[in-house]
């Protein structure tokens, strides 16, 4: 019996089995997989690992930075207010120095300057101790490019207010200010007990500038140009930073009365034109410069604007709009995110497309000629008579 059993060799039968164990079933469900399942896996993980960005990172964390974000937004406002950028020029400070230098509660201050520093803003080189960084050190008043007047204005009364009533805004279409004060916000700017947020919102724009200016001089040729028109040029750091290009050209800026008047420091090839540019524009320039202009206003007013450039430039002069133009795409872009502050803040601006300017260049009389791109999320869209 021991010896029959030993005889029947039991190992064949797995390795028969084995053998007709079909190969191609693996194949066969693979090919089965639904496409759709791997659509939703690839978009799942799309949405949390964005391309060529940081690890991907939890649902929820994603969700609280998104929440928590107007506190960075907040507390950078505050310290640009109170000058700490500055303060810091000299080197790093105790935070007990620090205050005392800027005027500020100690206890608060450092609890303020350390989430900023978690944040990148500012640097904590040593506990309780903090530096400026290329950012915070953008906050800085004598900054060439600097932002601290434009960090100022993002969390004043003009906009924050409006702002806290974006619900409202999305459930009626109309503007944060409408809701938060009963007028559009450039009627209540000029309220005499407004004056000091329409100056923090001119100071604002020129801080804005600073930092494109250069880029647009330096992505077009202004240097044909003779009369340089900019049209609601703010205090005129942009035309002045186009003249340097145009060594040939004369300008004029041109904004309301009050607006040019606080024009300081300008040059004696610039002239001042208060006016309203909804009613005219100066004549005869040969290149008009709108920089965040057309995006303040709905369609028919951005027609009206255009066709007042039209009908007072010279023949073969040019329109440049400085403005984002909203891609096409569904990838990431700072236009998008303009394109809400216009929603909260003006009565139906907005950020538009190439093929959006085109249309209002045609209504207005004119015609799209070329998007000139700069480093910058801003673009020249460039203009002539059709």
């Amino acid at each position: 019996m021991a010896k029959k059993k030993g005889g029947k060799k039991p190992a064949k039968k797995p390795a028969r089995k084995a053998a007709k164990k079909p190969t191609r079933k693996p194949a066969k469900k693979a090919a089965k997989k639904p496409a759709k399942k791997a659509a939703r896996k690839a978009a799942k993980k799309a949405a949390t690992k964005p391309a060529g960005g940081p690890p991907p990172m939890p649902p929820e964390m994603h969700l609280m930075q998104g929440l928590f974000g107007f506190m960075v937004t907040k507390a950078i406002s505050a310290t640009a207010a109170l000058n700490v950028p500055d303060a810091l020029h000299g080197g790093p400070l105790y935070y007990t120095n620090l205050a005392s230098v800027v005027g500020a509660n100690q206890r608060a201050l450092h609890r303020t300057m350390r989430m900023l520093a978690s944040a990148g803003v500012f640097a904590e080189v040593a506990p309780g101790t903090y530096a400026n960084t290329p950012v915070s050190d953008l906050l800085r008043t004598e900054h060439p490019a600097s932002m601290r007047d434009m960090a100022v204005m993002i969390t004043s009364d003009s906009h924050w207010l409006p702002w806290g009533k974006l619900e409202e805004v999305l459930r009626t279409g109309e503007s944060g200010p409408r809701h938060a004060f009963g007028v559009d916000v450039f009627t209540w700017f000029q309220a005499e007990e407004n004056r000091g947020q329409w100056e923090i919102f001119n100071a604002a724009m020129t801080s804005f500038s600073s930092s494109t200016a250069p880029l647009v001089a330096a992505s077009y040729d202004f240097s044909r140009f003779r009369k340089i028109v900019d049209v609601g040029g703010g205090h005129g750091l942009l035309l002045k930073t186009v003249l340097q290009t145009a060594p040939n050209a004369s300008g004029v800026l041109c904004d309301l009365p009050g607006v040019v008047e606080g024009a300081n420091g300008l040059p004696a090839n610039i002239e001042r034109a208060g006016g309203d540019f909804f009613q005219s524009v100066p004549a005869g320039g040969d290149c008009y410069l709108l920089k965040h202009i057309i995006h303040d206003w709905s369609d028919d007013q951005c027609v009206q604007i255009l066709r007042n450039i039209a009908g007072a430039m010279n023949p073969e002069g040019r329109v440049i709009v400085v403005d984002a133009v909203m891609p096409e795409s569904v990838d990431p872009h700072p236009a998008k995110f303009m394109d809400i502050n216009m929603l909260a803040m003006t009565e139906g601006g907005c950020e538009r497309t190439e093929q959006e300017f085109a249309q209002l260049f045609q209504r207005a009389g004119l015609k799209l000629i070329k998007v000139h791109h700069t480093p910058s999320p801003v673009c020249l869209i460039e203009a002539a008579k059709a």
